[in-house]
């Protein structure tokens, strides 16, 4: 059943499976309760992105089709297990936090020549798999502390590092067709977050979470000790 529904969810384009991730997390979680971060609280999320940065500039596009080119070579993705990721944060105020994430990718794709017309099928080259792992620092403002939702953006910068490993075609192992080690970015003008202590969240961005980024966050808030004044 599981394999049918990410079969089911990979199948369709692009946009509706971003608008289906971004609404089944939201919809999953109560909003009732309040969002407003205090200074103190410490938060731990994983999420489930697509379309990384990485996967634009190698052009990962699942059944990505042939280009308009007559001449060139393109990659195409057979299989994009999107970008998860693992994140911290501490808010040092109710309007900005810090923190630090993890994640990584992992893709297999095909690699075509395209140097003929186009009433000749393109030529398979080799059959690759790659592994995106990236480590960042983000940190948090906080546009909007609502009693139902929470609004903010995000910028993260960091390291990646990409392992390329041709499995088929005229030379296997790792290749050096990309940089093994290099800085990874983030940048999310717009996230929502709604719920208390358990809540889901969706984010729309560019970088190494993917034009789409949603998941779900547990917040560790700061208690307060109330202290009764002497009469």
């Amino acid at each position: 059943m599981a394999s049918f529904l990410l079969w089911n969810y990979q199948s369709q384009p692009l946009m509706k499976q971003l608008s289906a991730l971004l609404c089944g997390v939201l919809l999953s979680v109560p909003c009732v309760l309040s969002a407003q971060d205090k200074k103190g609280d410490q938060e731990l999320s994983v999420s489930y992105g697509r379309e990384s940065g990485t996967d634009m500039i190698r052009g990962f596009s699942t059944n990505r089709s042939r280009p308009s080119s007559d001449y060139g070579s393109y990659n195409s993705a057979t299989t994009n297990s999107g970008s998860i990721f693992l994140t911290y944060r501490y808010a040092i105020c109710s309007r900005l936090s810090f923190g630090a994430t993890a994640g990584t990718e992992f893709v297999d794709f095909d690699h075509y020549s395209n140097n003929g017309p186009r009433t000749q099928p393109p030529v398979l080259l080799g059959k690759y798999k790659a592994n995106i792992s990236t480590i960042a620092f983000e940190v948090k403002p906080v546009y909007y502390n609502g009693s139902l939702f929470q609004f903010y953006g995000l910028v993260g910068l960091g390291g990646r590092y990409y392992r390329e490993t041709q499995v088929y075609g005229q030379a296997t192992g790792n290749t050096n067709a990309f940089p093994n080690y290099f800085f990874n970015s983030q940048w999310t003008p717009l996230g929502v977050r709604a719920g208390r202590q358990l809540s889901g969240f969706a984010e729309l961005g560019l970088g190494y979470k993917g034009l789409v980024n949603a998941g779900l966050c547990y917040r560790f808030s700061r208690k307060t000790v109330a202290v009764a004044k002497p009469e």
